[in-house]
């Protein structure tokens, strides 16, 4: 039995392999017609508009306006089996596109520059290789096309909200992000806490004004700044375990209008990431505490503003194992890789706290045609024949997941 079903992997895997060979040229035109025309979070109706086009051609049951402009389409065979979501992102950037691309973008200060152009395609793909194996299917396959990936709190909890994982209810979800930190042809895995929570801070400190060259008149809100900014890396430092994962980034400092002029206030923003729930939570208690008692022992005040972001992004073990198994029938066994924790965040999350589930890295790195450059560049270019991979491993997955989890 063990064989039997280890050739039929392989025979599924060939198959997907060679369809999404078939449909690369198509997902190809797919992804630059999308780069062209990117729009920003809860702003994409002509991208909404253009993949419902794509799935209503296939014949796939499609229903618009989820989470304001996100879509679900549904591959049903009426059969009574597992239901298998596939997720990708579509919004864009404010970046400025900075390549020499023939197809890049035509809106200014808008880029696809975290490459959902290609999560879409990608799932696209999988789309035209599943309807051409709609035969084999044993279940159902739903097709989120999710909003607003990038703007805090993302667009997950809405399709959640909305009905995204019921109607029919989801057994697993799965999900891709392209990357140019792995090498074309591979795919990086991680079991567990696998990308980090992503908070906001914003701390406002109180001062009083006056004249530079009478600081005792004053209370200088640029000097409380500076102390908080060094007491909070000590929260990260010195209270956090140090086999936890945690960072938090002071990005932006505003204050003072003049070289002679102490201001009445200075405002800073930052970013907290963390691997760990808990600490997460005791981790933003802390900062608070801190800035205002900063403040306070010298002389000022400050308000401290939390917007709790994406949580962890933990995947199960199981359906990550699943995962990696299937990735190695598609890429090889040196194709799927194990890959450390990563500091970015992603509302993948959300639907990962609802389902078993599991989310990877689709390498996309080349070189010789100068995709290297990192996600949220503005120079980010991909190596598209990673599409094809992807196209590929979301449709075998699929397949092999609906077939072994068995009926219901």
């Amino acid at each position: 039995m063990e064989d039997k079903n280890h050739a039929s992997a392989d025979i599924s895997a060939r198959t997907c392999l060679s369809l999404a060979r078939e449909f690369y040229p198509e997902v190809v035109r797919i992804r630059r017609q999308l780069h062209q025309y990117p729009e920003l979070a809860f702003e994409e109706y002509d991208t909404a508009n253009l993949v419902a086009c794509e799935l209503k051609r296939l014949g796939i049951g499609t229903t618009q306006g989820v989470a304001k402009t996100g879509l679900v389409g549904i591959l049903d065979k009426r059969a009574r089996g597992p239901v298998v979501a596939l997720r990708a992102d579509m919004d864009a950037l404010p970046v400025a596109e900075e390549t020499d691309l023939p197809f890049k973008s035509k809106r200014q200060g808008k880029m696809h520059a975290c490459g959902h152009d290609s999560h879409m395609a990608m799932l696209l793909g999988a789309a035209k290789i599943l309807m051409q194996l709609k035969e084999e299917i044993r279940g159902t396959v739903k097709f989120l096309f999710q909003p607003s990936e990038e703007k805090n709190p993302g667009g997950a909890p809405s399709m959640i909200k909305d009905g995204a994982l019921s109607d029919p209810e989801v057994d697993a979800i799965f999900g891709q992000h392209i990357t140019t930190d792995l090498p074309v042809g591979t795919a990086g895995f991680r079991p567990g806490p696998t990308m980090a929570s992503a908070d906001e801070i914003y701390i406002t400190v109180l001062g009083k004004g006056g004249h530079g060259a009478k600081p005792h008149q004053a209370v200088d809100p640029i000097l409380i700044s500076a102390h908080i900014i060094t007491a909070l890396q000590a929260v990260i430092s010195r209270s956090r375990n140090p086999f936890e994962p945690s960072v938090l980034t002071i990005g932006s400092i505003h204050g003072g209008t003049a070289t002679n002029i102490i201001p009445d206030s200075v405002k800073l923003m930052g970013t907290f990431r963390a691997m760990n729930e808990k600490w997460r939570s005791r981790a933003l208690d802390l900062i608070k505490k801190t800035a205002e008692e900063t403040s306070r022992g010298l002389g000022g005040k400050c308000v401290v503003e939390v917007s709790r972001g994406y949580p962890v992004l933990i995947n199960s073990q199981k359906e990550t194992d699943f995962a990696i198994e299937r990735a190695g029938e598609i890429l090889g066994k040196k194709g799927a890789v194990i890959i450390p924790p990563v500091m970015g965040a992603e509302d993948f999350s959300y639907y990962l706290q609802k389902k078993p589930g599991s989310f990877w890295w689709m390498g996309a790195r080349n070189p010789k045609i100068g995709a290297t450059a990192s996600i949220h560049s503005s120079k980010f270019a991909i190596d598209e024949s990673a599409m094809m991979y992807g196209s590929a491993l979301l449709a075998h997955i699929t397949l092999r997941y609906l077939h072994e989890s068995g009926v219901k």
